[in-house]
């Protein structure tokens, strides 16, 4: 027969080494006293159940409901636990609950034995409970963070809504002090002329300067005529004239000083006049600067009827004639007699229209030497100044269109300052129970880890 050969067979013998000892559940087992109770009566309350939240967190759905707080086995511990570990010094009777650092001062920690299988079943019991507070606490942060993203937006808007509504309050207190500085809305600026509020008895002479230069001012010019005209030369003076100064020629309106009352050449034809012949087009025409000698010869000379006061409408001081031209009034003023008892010798109301020469000394020294010593000078810079007013109110309408924008946004967003401080509070206590969890589950693994030695026999 032919035979099949076989092969040795070897038993295989297991490597592991022997079995580890199982434990006696009766074994005596150390644990802190408080750490014990504890958690019987977290056992006993709870049931290792935790209330499942609905919507929003609130200290119903701590990890221990607020109705067990004030168990006589809790009560401190939270208090403890809530304040961050920290006992003040006005506390320092209270009961300190049981933690690792404590364990080996009999004086902080008092311990007991308890079987092993009933600490293992506490540390099961715990551990559980530890976790599903961890969540909870995770749920609590998530519901706070949600609430403080929200308000911290509120918040940031409030903050842009405050510094628009200051600077458009600061910008509308600087329009305000332009306005008084300028004296934009002042009686004698809405009402009266910045030529004067007070008149001669008679021969009022309005000179004006008709240049390319003045073209810039010709409505502004005509508004104070106009109002020097119907407010102080119609009660006041009995006989006036007006007359345009160019580098070319001097027009007057009538040849000689006319009667306000005149029936034809009166009052309204004198504005009629003036409008018709001081325009922009007539000023383009006439070249800078105009003939000021031309003009104070015009007036001022022999067997003319001298001006009791001259009101000068022009633009700036005649450029490389200044001294000639203060020479010659100089030279006028002494060698002419007053034109009646008591009235001033040649005094002129001066208005000038080219806001350049505002804070020009030259042309300030200029200016108050023709005027005299009876006469004034003013810069009207109206024009300019209620440009830049306008500007300053544009700005300021565009902050408060800014801040009604803002306003509509914030309206829609819910206040939830009370709630997101109603929240941390939650979120505070909700640690604190945690850390609780925490420290008795932490005491609860060193027990079993570290079993009571069994007492030595007796000899």
């Amino acid at each position: 027969k032919n035979s099949v050969p076989t092969w040795p067979v070897h038993r295989c013998r297991s490597v592991m080494g022997p079995k580890s000892k199982k434990k006696d559940p009766n074994a005596p087992t150390l644990l802190p006293e408080d750490t014990y109770l504890r958690a019987k009566k977290l056992i006993e309350l709870t049931k290792g159940q935790m209330k499942q939240p609905k919507g929003e967190l609130t200290q119903e759905e701590w990890c221990i409901p607020p109705g067990f707080h004030s168990t006589p086995e809790l009560k401190e511990t939270i208090k403890f636990w809530q304040k961050c570990a920290i006992v003040q010094h006005t506390e320092r009777g209270m009961k300190v609950p049981s933690r690792m650092k404590t364990l080996e001062d009999p004086s902080k920690c008092a311990k007991k034995t308890y079987p092993r299988k009933e600490v293992q079943d506490l540390f099961k019991f715990i551990k559980t409970m530890n976790k599903q507070a961890t969540k909870r606490t995770g749920q609590f942060l998530k519901q706070l963070e949600k609430k403080e993203g929200k308000e911290t937006k509120r918040e940031t808007l409030l903050k842009q809504v405050k510094d628009v509504d200051e600077l458009m309050n600061e910008e509308l207190r600087n329009a305000r002090k332009f306005v008084e500085r300028q004296e934009l809305f002042e009686k004698k600026c809405m009402i009266g002329s910045k030529l004067g509020e007070q008149g001669p008895k008679k021969n009022a002479l309005i000179l004006i300067e008709q240049s390319d230069i003045q073209m810039a001012w010709v409505d502004e010019t005509k508004d104070e005529i106009v109002k020097f005209i119907n407010g102080v030369i119609e009660p006041e003076t009995e006989t006036f004239n007006l007359a345009l100064f160019s580098s070319s020629a001097v027009t007057t309106w009538c040849p000689q000083f006319q009667n306000k009352a005149d029936p034809k050449k009166g009052l309204a034809d004198s504005i009629k006049w003036l409008n018709k012949n001081f325009t922009a087009k007539s000023c383009a025409a006439q070249a800078w600067p105009p003939d000021w000698t031309a003009a104070l010869h015009k007036f001022i000379a022999e067997g003319v009827a001298l001006p009791w006061r001259i009101y000068l409408c022009c633009s700036r001081s005649p450029e490389g004639k200044s001294e000639e031209i203060l020479e010659l009034i100089a030279s006028l003023r002494n060698s002419t007699d007053s034109p009646a008892k008591g009235e001033p010798v040649l005094p002129i109301n001066i208005v000038a229209f080219d806001p350049s020469i505002v804070g020009n000394e030259d042309e300030k020294a200029f200016f108050t030497e023709v005027g005299g010593p009876q006469g004034s000078f003013l810069i009207d810079t109206s024009a300019e100044d209620l440009v830049a007013l306008d500007k300053m109110l544009k700005a300021v309408q565009v902050k408060r269109k800014q801040l009604d924008k803002l306003n509509k946004k914030l309206d829609k967003m819910e206040d939830l300052s009370e709630r997101v401080a109603e929240d941390r509070a939650l979120l505070q206590m909700q640690i604190a129970l945690n850390n609780m969890l925490s420290n008795d589950l932490e005491l609860c693994d060193w027990a079993l880890k570290n079993e009571a030695e069994p007492p030595p026999p007796d000899i």
